[in-house]
């Protein structure tokens, strides 16, 4: 087929539609994840933004492939759309290169305020050279695959009658749950050690000291509501926090301190030094820490089964500057541990060990400005299975930690921070209801919209798998349903289907067969 054909082609207008929408979408996932934008930057290399300038990374042949595979089908798409308007084959080709260029630009700009991203004018170069290889391929080859494809999609819609269309939809969805599921009881704390040791002041090494008061320590197997911990913040009426208490220590009396109801062993002081008159065992120079001495291993074993977890540690630092010292670790001498919070200057670091994070140690989830010398903060985090949360003195810190099954599926693939585990959940989203939107859209052709029956089938296959996969991974997890992760899958269905139909009339679909 000659690509000067391809006006009267409508199918094969449809697929370089496609194409270009799909090579857009892949580009904005690939280049702008984790979509975190810090508009104020440190301009170190650049004096504006605007100019770029020239990468900071170290450019190799495998980089430079890349970004020129990255355009290759934004170039075909385009130049599909030009052909099949009219444009000539020249203007084409400098319209792909300088739209090319255009959106690579665009991209380069937005990395320049995602930290972790680097942006330079090499970058634009090869992405505008993918787009022009993009056209040549389009020019020797575009003309059978777009035949090909719409010959493909017209095969697959008349082979799809409602009953093949529900099972398949089915089985998409059985093999997605499965899979999400498999992900999903990755965060769950199935590898907490019961053989480690309380420290408060050091961790299991002892090359960890911090200094400052611990005034109070309790956990719990469950997580905390936010009015329960506004509660024991002060900040609202008191409320039973019984259920679940594994264990309270009041440190404000001399070593050794014991938990309340001697349901944990006693924290003693470590190294053992004389006790000096008036001292509390909350008072920690940097010399000396508590520790128990024998393992917590009931409250690791608890924690355990339920996979969820509170800490309530209220302390004061007596130092700020140069600090990095653990205020409580459950940990071992060869720098293992199931639980940390620790102090880095004026930052609160916390960090847990479960499947996902005990080999990442970029999953330190990081707050910062929380110390001040002297002055007593009031700090919760709590795990509900799946997503963490930290209060501060009451007040919830803004963002939360999610250990959702995207980032159990990234995590086999690249090195995530903390920050980047919400773009999980929007990338794993995208991979279950999109692809499953297009599946809906092409059934949804085979139905009349005076079959009222097809048209609420087609209803409930959109909306029914974005609650059920919700209320699934909150079983496994034992974490809250989110409305938010229901309405992201509920966008992406939409937007696949609307994909799958975007050249077709709106009163062309859904279609009787």
């Amino acid at each position: 087929m000659k690509t000067q054909d391809l006006p009267h082609r409508p199918a094969c207008a449809e697929w370089s539609n496609r194409i270009l929408l799909l090579s857009l979408l892949g580009i904005v996932y690939l280049t702008l994840f984790p979509f975190r934008f810090n508009f104020a930057p440190t301009l170190v290399f650049h004096r504006s933004p605007f100019l770029l300038g020239m990468t900071g990374k170290h450019q190799n042949y495998k980089d430079t492939f890349l970004n020129v595979l990255l355009f290759v089908p934004f170039g075909f798409g385009l130049c599909a759309r030009l052909r099949q308007r009219g444009a000539g084959r020249w203007t084409s080709l400098l319209l792909a290169l300088a739209f090319g260029a255009v959106a690579s630009y665009t991209v380069e700009f937005l990395q320049f305020y995602i930290p972790e991203r680097d942006s330079g004018w090499d970058d634009v170069v090869t992405n505008a050279a993918g787009s022009v290889v993009g056209f040549f391929l389009f020019e020797m080859s575009g003309g059978a695959l777009l035949e090909d494809l719409s010959q493909w999609e017209s095969a697959f819609t008349g082979w799809l009658t409602p009953g093949r269309a529900a099972l398949l939809i089915g089985a998409y969805f059985a093999v997605w749950f499965g899979i999400s599921v498999h992900f999903q009881r990755d965060t769950r704390l199935s590898d907490w050690n019961p053989q480690y040791n309380l420290f408060v002041g050091n961790d299991a090494t002892g090359r960890n000291p911090w200094r400052g008061q611990v005034l109070l320590l309790q956990f719990w197997s469950r997580p905390l509501s936010e009015p329960a911990i506004r509660g024991i913040a002060g900040r609202e009426p008191a409320r039973d926090t019984s259920a679940g208490l594994l264990g309270s220590y009041d440190l404000m009396g001399p070593s050794p301190v014991r938990a309340e109801g001697d349901s944990l062993p006693p924290l003693g002081q470590d190294p053992e030094q004389p006790q000096r008159p008036n001292a509390q065992a909350s008072e920690m120079d940097g010399s000396s820490w508590l520790r128990t001495q024998t393992p917590l291993e009931s409250l690791a074993r608890k924690i355990q089964e339920t996979s969820q977890f509170t800490v309530h540690v209220v302390c004061a630092p007596s130092a700020l500057g140069n600090a990095n010292g653990r205020i409580v670790s459950l940990s071992e001498p060869a720098n293992y541990a199931n639980f940390q919070l620790w102090q880095e200057g004026t930052n609160l670091l916390f960090w847990f060990r479960s499947p996902l994070t005990e080999t990442r140690s970029a999953l330190v989830w990081t707050v910062r400005d929380v110390f001040e010398a002297g002055k007593v903060r009031d700090i919760v985090a709590t795990y509900d299975g799946s997503d963490a949360f930290i209060y501060l003195d009451g007040n919830p810190v803004p963002r939360s930690y999610r250990l959702s099954p995207g980032a159990g599926l990234l995590l086999r693939r690249i090195t995530i921070k903390t920050a980047d585990l919400q773009a999980c959940v929007i990338v794993y989203d995208t991979l279950v209801f999109l692809p499953a939107g297009l599946l809906i859209g092409v059934a949804g052709r085979k139905t009349s919209r005076r079959n009222i029956f097809g048209v609420w089938m087609l209803v409930v296959w959109w909306i029914l798998p974005a609650l059920l996969l919700e209320i699934l991974l909150a079983g496994v997890s034992g974490r809250r349903i989110w409305a938010g992760n229901i309405a992201l899958s509920l966008f992406f269905g939409v937007a696949g289907i609307l994909l799958i139909n975007a050249d077709r009339r709106f009163k062309s679909f859904p279609r009787a067969s």
